[in-house]
């Protein structure tokens, strides 16, 4: 076992470096933002504000929130390059390796990194976060071969990118839904994606080709991609009736239940309970509730199975009701960990631009386990 041998298998437990962007308490089920609660952000703030928030590291006056807001709008529009990019894909390919691609292809004009000037680099931020959204748009509708609906300077963050998705303009309920999981969303200190966005970054590699690579660490199936695997079981279960008997069985032979669990959090996501919230409010205005009612089955089977106090129990996550809540939506699901890239952008680029004002390339050491002295041998001599 990794513990035999003196280092801890996934960096686990292991602290990397120190940030004041967001902290996960997972033993009490919370998330902060720069020392402010997910839902009280979710209640009160806007994901541009967040945004904000993360990248300069203090709440904006109502006039810098308006130039940041105008700033965001005016960069919606996609280089030539980056279209060409995205237009050269083939229609098969996963839309987070699209992705990739085309965030990297915004760094074709990208100045060299400049550790001294935090105000370029956060401007180059903005530039990726805004440009990120419109990428993820097109990448969508050219899989399914409708063409590109320009951006709308007049609508907010999460109105344009719904507009641009679907070619039209969304209701206020579900914008504001929209608005606040990207919020939900935003951050999550140390994981996966971040981490890598951060020992690429440290290199002093631009900003583009350093979200490039988190983006790549998101479309792997542990970290990105949860969601999409809950709507898949519900879609598996069939109908809500069968929900309690697929889940009984699932117990019995320790089968695994999508969306339960985290690696941190030790009671409930605290944005679980948010998106919950709203996906009641949500599917309430639908005639469609066959998934959310397949999903509550489940959630309410599980407690009543395992009990909220049994060292057994293992709590529903982020990934559950976000899934079921994108469907309500209209969104694909192949689109739902790209969309996930749209809000978590402006948190690996927080952890980059606050990393550079006192950076040192990441360098960990390894436990080696191979011979010590081996021989070469000549390749006519071997077997």
């Amino acid at each position: 076992m990794a513990e035999d041998l003196g280092f801890s298998k996934g960096l686990a437990g292991v602290v990397a470096d120190a940030t004041s962007v967001s902290q996960v308490q997972g033993e009490d089920g919370r998330l902060i933002y720069r020392g402010i609660s997910i839902e009280e952000l979710a209640e009160k703030s806007t994901y541009e504000e967040c945004v904000y928030f993360s990248l300069y590291g203090k709440m904006p006056t109502k006039n810098q929130l308006t130039k940041f807001n105008t700033e965001l709008r005016h960069n919606r529009v996609l280089p030539k390059a980056v279209e060409a990019v995205i237009a050269a894909a083939p229609r098969s390919a996963h839309p987070m390796a699209v992705l990739q691609a085309a965030v990297a292809a915004m760094g074709f004009d990208e100045q060299p990194v400049n550790l001294k000037n935090e105000d370029a680099n956060i401007h180059n931020a903005i530039k990726i976060i805004s440009q990120l959204a419109t990428a993820v748009a097109h990448i969508s509708r050219d899989r399914r071969g409708l063409s590109h609906i320009p951006p709308n300077t007049e609508m907010s963050h999460a109105e344009n990118f719904l507009y641009m998705l679907h070619g039209k303009v969304p209701n206020k309920e579900e914008a504001r839904i929209f608005d606040v999981a990207l919020i939900l969303h935003l951050d999550h200190d140390f994981n996966a994606s971040t981490f890598s966005a951060r020992v690429v970054a440290s290199t002093e590699a631009k900003l583009s080709l350093s979200i490039s690579a988190a983006i790549g660490a998101l479309s792997g199936p542990l970290h990105g991609g949860a969601n999409e695997k809950v709507l898949e079981m519900a879609d598996g279960i069939g109908a809500p009736e069968h929900a309690k008997e697929w889940v009984l069985n699932a117990i019995a032979t320790k089968a695994k239940v999508m969306g339960f669990g985290h690696r941190v959090y030790r009671t409930m996501d605290p944005r679980a309970k948010v998106l919950r919230g709203m996906l009641e409010k949500l599917v309430a205005t639908k005639s469609d509730k066959s998934t959310y009612e397949t999903l509550r089955i489940v959630h309410d089977t599980m407690i009543e199975e395992l009990g909220k106090t049994s060292k057994d129990y293992i709590w529903p996550n982020v990934d559950f009701w976000s899934g079921s809540l994108y469907r309500l939506m209209d969104i694909d699901s192949i689109d739902f960990t790209p969309i996930f890239a749209v809000s978590r952008v402006a948190g690996w680029s927080s952890h980059i631009i606050e990393m550079w004002r006192d950076n040192r390339i990441y360098r960990p050491s390894a436990k080696y386990v191979g011979p010590t002295d081996a021989k070469y041998q000549d390749i006519k001599n071997r077997k």
